[in-house]
């Protein structure tokens, strides 16, 4: 039963939920492409078994038999490997979404250890830095500070640079530290694929060349050149297939992107009215439910600033 009530609540928990999907969605893409390198890869290879079939080679039809079970038998043998491989990619997207909205839980913690009295000073996490939202709620923290020292909030001035937004901004150094990241995964993952393809494919090679040359086909210059040029024309399409692999995560680290910079922009824009005197003013955020926690922390810190400081 406990068990049960764990998963209930994990399933009904919209920020794990989120670092869950993220998670998976990493591994979709990854499994993806390397179930089409392999296809690709499986398909090519079959022509050989249809040009030997065709031609009458002896020994074809013992030959495409062997070669079914030899596949299959490689895949098994390096499914421990791809389980492995994908359990890594899952573990790393999980902790890119964990690290992607860090700023969202330091500065909702801090509020919640606030009201509790518990906290003395707000530290943000530079790690993780959304630039604009961890300057302006250094901002926003210090003068409630002071506020509270004097017992009333008065309306204050904002600093022109923060008054000029009025849209969510590019964070470069956010955007482009977690890119790296996922490229630089991207291209380790692409790197497995590549070997896993290589290694199966050598083995078929093998087990081709040992097989037909007992049947003297392999003695044939143009058979060899036939199944050595194949391989050539497959690389080329390996190649495009990882290109294509890394271009996804690329595509999809901007897909995560977007999914903290626009609620980074909501906070900093509630604080910012805020402290300009409108003190009815909250974080809404709709679509963005695994922040929900979050912002319903913030928001409980700013009625009790305006029912104890206005």
């Amino acid at each position: 039963m406990k068990i049960k009530a764990r998963f209930q609540n994990s399933y009904n928990d919209d920020e794990f939920m989120f670092k869950l999907t993220t998670g998976l969605k990493f591994v979709a893409i990854s499994l993806g492409f390397t179930f089409s390198v392999l296809l690709f890869t499986f398909l090519l290879i079959k022509i050989n078994l249809i040009y030997f079939v065709a031609n009458g080679y002896p020994g074809a039809l013992e030959f495409k038999s062997a070669f079914y079970d030899f596949v299959y038998s490689s895949i098994i043998d390096e499914t421990p490997h791809l389980i492995f491989s994908l359990v890594l990619i899952f573990l790393l997207g999980y902790y890119v979404s964990s690290i992607m909205i860090r700023p969202f839980k330091v500065i909702g913690k801090y509020c919640e250890e606030r009201l509790s009295n518990k906290a003395n000073y707000y530290s943000p996490d530079y790690f993780s830095d959304l630039k604009l939202l961890t300057s302006f709620s250094v901002f926003f923290f210090s003068h409630i500070d002071e506020a509270s020292n004097k017992g009333t909030l008065a309306k204050i001035d904002i600093p022109q640079d923060f008054t000029r937004i009025h849209k969510p901004v590019f964070e470069k150094n956010f955007f482009f530290n977690y890119i790296f990241i996922i490229i630089i995964f991207a291209l380790v993952a692409s790197v497995g694929i590549f070997v896993i393809n290589n290694i199966i494919r050598e083995q078929i090679y093998q087990l081709s060349e040992k097989f037909l040359t007992s049947n003297a086909i392999l003695g044939n210059k143009g058979i060899r050149y036939f199944i050595e040029e194949q391989f050539s024309v497959a690389d080329i399409g390996v190649y495009f297939f990882l290109l294509m692999h890394i271009f996804m995560y690329c595509l999809f680290g901007i897909h995560l992107y977007g999914k903290v910079s626009g609620p980074a922009f909501a906070v900093f824009a509630t604080m910012r009215s805020f402290l300009k005197g409108n003190y009815h003013n909250r974080v809404h955020l709709i679509g963005h439910s695994y922040l929900r926690d979050d912002c319903r922390k913030i928001n409980k810190y700013l009625d009790h600033i305006q029912r104890t400081l206005t």
